[in-house]
């Protein structure tokens, strides 16, 4: 009888347990950007721009990425950023955390198919974003 108390009590608790959880929809995510006229989903929809650290950058250096105004992302050493863009002209923009005034500053004009690759490197006083053929 006991036991049969005990099963009874822990069913109890569980359907508790179940009943007052609360219910989450599935919503967008924060990361979908489909609808956004400064993102594109593949190279189909638009161009992409791969970067990645110098190979004599240091380790604690993350790079933060704007495309247009707005957060694209970030990435550290041994890290491949990279994002698809609709054709036409973008404002990029690549700082090191807390350190504006440093930053790279650049425009790219963005073609359909097109992947645009860069090393980034870094001075003491400047981000520097290098064109290469293609980032691994």
């Amino acid at each position: 009888m006991k036991t049969i108390n005990s099963v009874v009590l822990v069913l109890a608790i569980g359907v508790l347990f179940f009943v007052s959880a609360k219910q989450v929809n599935a919503g967008p995510s924060q990361y979908s950007r489909s609808s956004d006229p400064t993102f594109a989903n593949s190279l189909a929809d638009g161009g992409r721009v791969r970067m990645k650290h110098s190979p004599v950058l240091g380790l604690n250096i993350p790079i933060a990425v704007w495309i247009d105004g707005v957060q694209a992302g970030a990435f550290a050493k041994g890290h491949v950023y990279q994002q698809y863009l609709t054709p036409g002209r973008h404002t990029v923009y690549a700082s090191r955390p807390r350190r504006l005034s440093d930053s790279w500053y650049g425009t790219l004009d963005i073609r359909r198919g097109e992947t645009y690759s860069f090393v980034v490197k870094c001075t003491v006083n400047h981000v520097i974003l290098q064109p290469v053929g293609r980032v691994d």
